[in-house]
Protein backbone atom coordinates (compact mmCIF):
# COMPACT_ATOMS: atom_id res chain seq x y z
CA UNK A 1 0.00 0.00 0.00
CA UNK A 2 1.03 3.68 0.10
CA UNK A 3 1.79 6.50 2.58
CA UNK A 4 2.30 9.97 2.33
CA UNK A 5 5.72 10.99 3.35
CA UNK A 6 6.75 14.31 3.53
CA UNK A 7 4.04 15.54 0.74
CA UNK A 8 5.40 12.35 -1.17
CA UNK A 9 2.81 9.41 -2.11
CA UNK A 10 4.61 5.99 -1.80
CA UNK A 11 4.48 3.14 -4.53
CA UNK A 12 1.49 0.43 -3.93
CA UNK A 13 2.34 -1.56 -6.40
CA UNK A 14 -1.45 -2.23 -7.10
CA UNK A 15 -2.55 -3.01 -3.83
CA UNK A 16 -5.34 -1.61 -1.79
CA UNK A 17 -7.18 -2.22 1.77
CA UNK A 18 -9.38 -4.48 2.29
CA UNK A 19 -12.44 -1.94 2.69
CA UNK A 20 -11.64 -0.71 -0.63
CA UNK A 21 -11.49 -4.23 -2.31
CA UNK A 22 -15.21 -4.96 -0.47
CA UNK A 23 -16.73 -1.46 -1.92
CA UNK A 24 -15.34 -1.99 -5.71
CA UNK A 25 -16.59 -5.85 -5.45
CA UNK A 26 -19.99 -4.51 -4.07
CA UNK A 27 -19.86 -2.06 -7.65
CA UNK A 28 -18.98 -4.93 -9.45
CA UNK A 29 -22.17 -6.93 -8.44
CA UNK A 30 -24.04 -3.85 -8.83
CA UNK A 31 -23.00 -2.93 -12.60
CA UNK A 32 -23.73 -5.98 -13.91
CA UNK A 33 -27.00 -6.67 -12.24
CA UNK A 34 -27.94 -3.28 -13.73
CA UNK A 35 -26.66 -3.79 -16.81
CA UNK A 36 -28.09 -6.94 -17.20
CA UNK A 37 -31.75 -6.42 -16.12
CA UNK A 38 -31.70 -3.04 -18.63
CA UNK A 39 -30.05 -4.45 -21.50
CA UNK A 40 -29.31 -7.96 -21.23
CA UNK A 41 -25.43 -7.94 -21.02
CA UNK A 42 -22.81 -7.45 -18.99
CA UNK A 43 -20.37 -4.67 -18.60
CA UNK A 44 -17.77 -6.10 -15.94
CA UNK A 45 -18.22 -10.08 -16.04
CA UNK A 46 -17.32 -11.10 -20.22
CA UNK A 47 -18.13 -14.75 -19.85
CA UNK A 48 -21.34 -14.47 -19.82
CA UNK A 49 -20.99 -12.09 -22.84
CA UNK A 50 -18.78 -15.11 -24.71
CA UNK A 51 -21.54 -17.28 -23.67
CA UNK A 52 -24.45 -15.13 -25.28
CA UNK A 53 -22.22 -14.13 -28.13
CA UNK A 54 -21.75 -17.80 -28.97
CA UNK A 55 -25.71 -18.81 -28.58
CA UNK A 56 -26.54 -15.40 -30.66
CA UNK A 57 -23.88 -16.71 -33.12
CA UNK A 58 -25.37 -20.33 -33.35
CA UNK A 59 -28.77 -19.38 -33.59
CA UNK A 60 -28.52 -16.52 -35.29
CA UNK A 61 -30.13 -14.11 -32.89
CA UNK A 62 -28.74 -10.71 -32.23
CA UNK A 63 -24.78 -11.30 -31.08
CA UNK A 64 -22.90 -7.68 -32.08
CA UNK A 65 -24.28 -6.49 -28.60
CA UNK A 66 -22.06 -9.49 -26.91
CA UNK A 67 -19.09 -8.34 -29.18
CA UNK A 68 -18.62 -4.68 -28.36
CA UNK A 69 -18.27 -5.10 -24.86
CA UNK A 70 -15.66 -7.39 -25.28
CA UNK A 71 -13.39 -5.73 -27.56
CA UNK A 72 -14.17 -2.26 -25.01
CA UNK A 73 -12.94 -5.14 -21.76
CA UNK A 74 -10.02 -5.59 -24.06
CA UNK A 75 -9.35 -2.18 -24.62
CA UNK A 76 -9.05 -1.70 -20.73
CA UNK A 77 -7.14 -4.58 -20.64
CA UNK A 78 -4.54 -3.08 -22.87
CA UNK A 79 -4.85 0.75 -21.38
CA UNK A 80 -3.94 -0.82 -18.13
CA UNK A 81 -0.89 -2.57 -19.06
CA UNK A 82 0.38 0.59 -20.81
CA UNK A 83 -0.30 2.58 -17.54
CA UNK A 84 1.72 -0.77 -15.94
CA UNK A 85 4.47 -0.24 -18.34
CA UNK A 86 4.78 3.49 -17.79
CA UNK A 87 4.35 3.28 -13.85
CA UNK A 88 5.34 -0.11 -12.93
CA UNK A 89 5.41 0.93 -9.51
CA UNK A 90 1.86 2.16 -9.47
CA UNK A 91 2.32 4.70 -6.73
CA UNK A 92 -1.39 5.65 -4.89
CA UNK A 93 -1.46 8.68 -6.88
CA UNK A 94 -1.65 6.67 -10.40
CA UNK A 95 -4.09 4.14 -8.47
CA UNK A 96 -6.41 7.52 -7.62
CA UNK A 97 -6.48 9.02 -10.82
CA UNK A 98 -7.92 5.67 -12.01
CA UNK A 99 -10.62 5.28 -9.46
CA UNK A 100 -11.27 9.54 -9.93
CA UNK A 101 -11.93 8.79 -13.99
CA UNK A 102 -13.76 5.72 -13.12
CA UNK A 103 -16.33 7.74 -10.92
CA UNK A 104 -16.90 10.66 -13.63
CA UNK A 105 -17.55 7.79 -16.26
CA UNK A 106 -19.91 6.14 -13.77
CA UNK A 107 -21.53 9.71 -12.87
CA UNK A 108 -21.78 10.34 -16.80
CA UNK A 109 -23.40 7.47 -17.80
CA UNK A 110 -25.72 8.07 -14.66
CA UNK A 111 -26.89 11.38 -15.76
CA UNK A 112 -28.38 9.74 -19.22
CA UNK A 113 -31.75 8.86 -19.63
CA UNK A 114 -32.60 5.79 -19.43
CA UNK A 115 -33.73 5.92 -23.31
CA UNK A 116 -30.53 6.43 -24.15
CA UNK A 117 -28.61 3.14 -26.13
CA UNK A 118 -27.45 0.34 -24.60
CA UNK A 119 -24.03 0.63 -25.96
CA UNK A 120 -23.07 3.88 -24.22
CA UNK A 121 -23.53 2.77 -20.84
CA UNK A 122 -22.08 -0.75 -21.36
CA UNK A 123 -19.09 -0.47 -23.53
CA UNK A 124 -17.25 2.50 -20.86
CA UNK A 125 -18.31 -0.05 -18.43
CA UNK A 126 -16.19 -2.71 -20.12
CA UNK A 127 -13.82 -0.51 -20.54
CA UNK A 128 -13.66 0.23 -17.14
CA UNK A 129 -13.95 -3.38 -16.01
CA UNK A 130 -10.82 -4.15 -17.70
CA UNK A 131 -8.73 -1.73 -16.37
CA UNK A 132 -10.02 -2.71 -12.49
CA UNK A 133 -9.09 -6.35 -13.34
CA UNK A 134 -5.75 -5.47 -14.49
CA UNK A 135 -5.03 -2.87 -11.77
CA UNK A 136 -6.48 -3.81 -8.83
CA UNK A 137 -5.68 -7.30 -7.61
CA UNK A 138 -4.36 -7.49 -3.96
CA UNK A 139 -6.15 -6.00 -0.92
CA UNK A 140 -4.13 -6.42 2.62
CA UNK A 141 -1.82 -9.32 1.21
CA UNK A 142 -4.55 -11.21 -0.73
CA UNK A 143 -5.69 -11.96 -4.49
CA UNK A 144 -9.22 -10.52 -5.12
CA UNK A 145 -11.26 -9.58 -8.48
CA UNK A 146 -13.60 -7.05 -8.34
CA UNK A 147 -15.36 -7.81 -11.05
CA UNK A 148 -16.79 -11.70 -10.73
CA UNK A 149 -17.03 -14.16 -8.04
CA UNK A 150 -15.73 -17.30 -9.91
CA UNK A 151 -11.75 -16.25 -9.00
CA UNK A 152 -12.62 -15.29 -5.85
CA UNK A 153 -14.82 -18.50 -4.87
CA UNK A 154 -11.94 -21.02 -5.61
CA UNK A 155 -9.54 -18.38 -3.66
CA UNK A 156 -12.09 -18.76 -0.23
CA UNK A 157 -12.22 -22.36 -0.35
CA UNK A 158 -8.52 -22.58 -1.49
CA UNK A 159 -8.45 -20.41 2.11
CA UNK A 160 -10.91 -22.50 3.88
CA UNK A 161 -8.53 -25.58 3.27
CA UNK A 162 -5.90 -23.87 4.56
CA UNK A 163 -6.67 -22.64 7.58
CA UNK A 164 -8.95 -26.33 8.41
CA UNK A 165 -5.00 -27.92 7.78
CA UNK A 166 -3.12 -25.05 9.84
CA UNK A 167 -5.50 -22.47 11.48
CA UNK A 168 -2.70 -20.04 11.95
CA UNK A 169 -3.58 -16.08 12.43
CA UNK A 170 -3.13 -15.20 9.14
CA UNK A 171 -4.96 -17.92 7.77
CA UNK A 172 -8.38 -17.07 9.77
CA UNK A 173 -7.73 -13.22 8.38
CA UNK A 174 -7.60 -14.48 4.84
CA UNK A 175 -10.08 -17.04 5.05
CA UNK A 176 -12.33 -14.21 6.95
CA UNK A 177 -11.06 -11.55 3.81
CA UNK A 178 -11.85 -13.95 0.82
CA UNK A 179 -15.84 -14.43 2.35
CA UNK A 180 -16.24 -10.86 2.74
CA UNK A 181 -14.69 -10.16 -0.82
CA UNK A 182 -17.80 -13.20 -1.70
CA UNK A 183 -20.64 -11.79 0.36
CA UNK A 184 -19.80 -8.35 -1.24
CA UNK A 185 -20.21 -9.05 -4.93
CA UNK A 186 -23.49 -10.61 -4.21
CA UNK A 187 -24.62 -8.19 -2.43
CA UNK A 188 -24.08 -5.89 -5.07
CA UNK A 189 -25.91 -8.06 -7.44
CA UNK A 190 -28.81 -7.89 -5.05
CA UNK A 191 -28.79 -4.13 -4.63
CA UNK A 192 -27.67 -3.73 -8.23
CA UNK A 193 -31.37 -5.52 -9.27
CA UNK A 194 -33.54 -4.24 -5.98
CA UNK A 195 -32.92 -0.60 -7.70
CA UNK A 196 -32.71 -1.48 -10.91
CA UNK A 197 -36.34 -2.80 -10.88
CA UNK A 198 -37.80 -0.14 -8.21
CA UNK A 199 -36.12 3.13 -9.24
CA UNK A 200 -35.22 4.69 -12.57
CA UNK A 201 -31.74 6.00 -11.89
CA UNK A 202 -29.84 2.98 -11.09
CA UNK A 203 -26.48 4.18 -11.70
CA UNK A 204 -26.42 6.65 -8.90
CA UNK A 205 -26.34 3.59 -6.30
CA UNK A 206 -22.70 2.50 -8.38
CA UNK A 207 -21.79 6.59 -7.86
CA UNK A 208 -22.04 6.72 -4.63
CA UNK A 209 -20.24 3.40 -3.58
CA UNK A 210 -17.45 4.08 -5.73
CA UNK A 211 -17.10 7.67 -4.67
CA UNK A 212 -17.25 6.40 -0.41
CA UNK A 213 -14.85 3.80 -2.09
CA UNK A 214 -12.55 6.52 -3.44
CA UNK A 215 -13.13 8.05 -0.50
CA UNK A 216 -11.64 4.99 1.93
CA UNK A 217 -8.55 4.52 -0.55
CA UNK A 218 -7.82 8.40 -0.12
CA UNK A 219 -7.78 7.89 3.80
CA UNK A 220 -6.38 4.44 3.74
CA UNK A 221 -3.53 6.05 1.72
CA UNK A 222 -3.08 8.78 4.02
CA UNK A 223 -3.16 7.42 7.81
CA UNK A 224 -1.23 4.40 6.51
CA UNK A 225 2.48 4.28 8.01
CA UNK A 226 5.65 4.30 5.58
CA UNK A 227 7.21 0.77 4.38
Amino acid sequence: MSALTGGVLRPTHGEVGIISAVLMTVVGGYVDAFLYLRHQVFGFAQTGNVVFLAVGLVKGDEWAKFAWPLLAYLAGLVAAQVLRTLVPTLPARALGSVLVLQLVVFTVLACLPSTAPAALFVIPLSFVGGVRLELFRTAGGISFVSIATTGNLMRFVAAAADLARGRSSAQVRAAVATAIVVLAFLIGALCGAGVAQTIGPALWGAVLLEAFGLAVFVAQVRTRPAA
